[in-house]
């Protein structure tokens, strides 16, 4: 007699709910994902001892057909699919049909459900996968289950389970996934009759990201909106301030399911480069959606991995939705962006005189009049009370209120803001004739740079000869010398390198760099790399680098050190793509080249140094994501001294 034999049902069972149900957070994981399918919009979970001895779901749901309930504790029986074909266009959480029958095999259930277009409801008990009891009851439309006492038949998996508080910790983290990719559905989590988890259901996901973590994430994550061909990136992510050194809270979603992806998670580092200091992660909730039949679901019975047909598209889509958002907000909150905006404030004020709109004389200006005759086009309606509640008040230093952009037939003619100087002191003005005057024209040149301009922030000192500190309306800036030179190194450096102009010294005294076969050989390979750096090399002899010219960005740089620092990066990165490899290059040279924590600079140097970063349109970090400037607000300062 041979030795293959074929299991009895009852083992078949326990292995096939082995593969779906590993811990009680499996258990809740696929019963909610049921409980979203039949289109739920409220979702109650409790707990009992880490879900070991008791879990109960409520939905509001659908509700099982008084026919399907035999049918739906059977392996492989669901109605979410039909035939083969439609593995291939999956929009539902669950499509295998083992989830129910993979429970009640290790398990006691009650299910007790009543369908939205039926008049009664039933009531079921099963026990290892057999229906014990039926019956009809009274219900509310909906689904509730309740499980006791799961593993109690298969005591070799009960032995493995960890303590309470741990199963319920997972079980937390699967109704955190759930929750945040279902916004428009209200979840509550009780634990041992302890509300844990509570959602609004509002369809907002910020709100409930604020349901859940609370208001230190809420206030620091910014949105994610973006679309390439036919997918689409939506979520939030978080700023720097709230980075992890793990990724435990990075929540990645195709159509709406929680997935692991390597694709994924690397395209969200490569879009958080120079964003976020290093080895830290970002806070994410971030879903895809796109066309399912593009994407293999089917690949794992927990449903956590996929297979993509295209990983380059998926990986593009993320990392510039990411990067979109990362930049969109570094441009808008910038401490730096004031700095900007009142620069441009001052510029608007310049032009209102230089264009004939107000002058300087001994008369009460009549702004009613003036700007009718400023706006005086047929095409272009403006609020009037608005400018002149912008213009109005004391002559001198005028502090008027802060006034809304007003869209004035696609040119948006913006507000003058706060505390700044229009006039000199004690002067009046007068409306003069100007009817050339263009809206358009007026905005571009509004927004140039003027290199004469004062740059509107104050500066307060440096301590430990390291840190330069200013204040920004009513924030003290504490600014990293070092980080915040080179960020700007970088930059100078990086648009040298991309264009033609090769700027470079020539050494007096050329340096002899010994090097081993390792390194004269990556030398070799990126010679053209060094040499758009400004660095310009040649071999003198096997084993040694001769260096006759060194890239022009600064003095008393030990360029022998820098070379080999450059050499080691490169080394480092050797299987790398070429772009990856350059900006590693370019932030070692600006690194080294930049000034060093306890260097003295003196005042005109430090305020130097600040006017320049403030042009940047990332200032926020150095090239390694180390931040260049930590903000404290008068409102923290004054609760130090206990005046708050």
């Amino acid at each position: 007699m041979g030795d293959i034999v074929l299991l009895d049902e009852q083992t078949i069972n326990k292995i096939a709910a082995g593969e779906v149900v590993d811990r009680p957070a499996s258990i809740v994981k696929e019963l909610v994902e049921n409980s979203i399918d039949a289109k739920a919009t409220s979702i109650s979970i409790e707990i009992r001892k880490g879900g070991v001895s008791y879990i109960k779901i409520i939905d509001n749901g659908t509700g099982f057909k008084s026919d399907d309930i035999d049918l739906a504790f059977e392996r492989h029986a669901t109605s979410k699919i039909r035939k083969e074909e439609d593995l291939s266009r999956i929009t539902s959480m669950g499509f295998r049909g083992e989830a129910l029958a993979s429970v009640a095999a290790i398990s006691k259930i009650t299910l007790t459900t009543k369908n939205i277009n039926e008049s009664i409801g039933t009531r079921v008990r099963v026990e290892a996968g057999n229906i014990i009891e039926k019956q009809e009851i009274p219900a509310i439309d909906g689904t509730q289950i309740e499980i006791r006492d799961v593993f109690y038949n298969v005591p070799a998996r009960f032995k493995f389970l960890k303590k309470d508080y741990t199963e319920a910790g997972y079980i937390e983290d699967v109704v955190t996934r759930i929750a945040l990719s279902n916004p428009y559905i209200s979840f509550r989590y009780i634990n041992n009759g302890k509300t844990i988890i509570q959602t609004s259901g509002t369809g907002n996901l910020r709100d409930t990201i604020y349901d859940i973590f609370g208001k230190e994430i809420y206030n620091a994550v910014v949105p994610i909106e973006y679309e390439m061909a036919d997918m689409t990136v939506t979520g939030m992510i978080g700023l720097p301030s709230i980075s992890r050194s793990t990724r435990m809270h990075q929540y990645t979603f195709i159509n709406n399911r929680y997935i692991k992806d390597k694709t994924i998670a690397t395209a969200i580092d490569k879009a958080c480069e120079q964003k976020f200091a290093i080895n830290k992660h970002p806070f994410i909730v971030c879903n895809l959606k796109m066309n399912p039949a593009f994407i293999d679901v089917n690949v794992h019975p927990a449903k956590l991995e996929v297979k993509f047909s295209d990983e380059a598209k998926v990986f593009d889509v993320i990392y510039h939705a990411v990067r979109s958002a990362l930049e969109k907000n570094n441009k808008e909150t910038s401490p730096f962006s004031i700095v900007k905006k009142e620069q441009k404030i001052e510029q608007i004020s310049k032009d209102l005189v230089n264009n004939g709109v107000i002058q300087r004389e001994e008369k009460k200006f009549d702004f009613e009049s003036a700007t009718k005759k400023l706006y005086n086009k047929p095409s272009v309606q403006v609020n009037t009370n608005s400018l002149i509640e912008s213009l109005n008040g004391k002559i001198g230093d005028i502090n008027t209120e802060v006034l809304e952009e007003k869209v004035v037939d696609n040119n948006v003619v913006e507000s003058v803001e706060n505390n700044h100087k229009i006039l000199n002191k004690n002067e009046q003005v007068e409306q003069i004739e100007t009817p050339q005057f263009n809206v358009e024209s007026y905005e571009e040149s509004s927004m140039l740079q003027n290199e004469k301009e004062p740059i509107l922030y104050k500066y307060i000192g440096n301590v430990f000869d390291t840190y330069i500190i200013i204040q920004i309306e009513d924030k003290m800036y504490i600014i990293d010398q070092h980080a915040a030179h080179e960020r700007l190194l970088y930059e100078q450096i990086k648009e040298a390198y991309y264009s033609k102009d090769r700027q470079s010294q020539l050494l007096l005294i050329p340096i002899l760099v010994k090097l081993s076969e390792k390194e004269m050989d990556t030398v070799l390979n990126n010679k053209e790399m060094f040499e758009k750096s400004g660095f310009m090399l040649e071999e003198f002899g096997d084993d040694t680098i001769k260096i006759s010219g060194v890239p022009n960005i600064g003095y008393d740089i030990d360029y022998k050190s820098m070379f080999i620092d450059t050499i080691e990066e490169l080394l480092g990165a050797n299987k790398t793509e070429k772009s990856e490899k350059e900006f590693r290059f370019l932030a070692t040279l600006a690194c080294k080249a930049a000034v060093k924590g306890k260097m003295k600079l003196d005042t005109k140097e430090q305020i130097s140094l600040i006017d320049q970063m403030v042009k940047l349109d990332n200032p926020f970090t150095c090239p390694h994501g180390r931040p260049t400037a930590y903000p404290i607000s008068k409102y923290e300062i004054e609760r130090k001294f206990l005046r708050k």
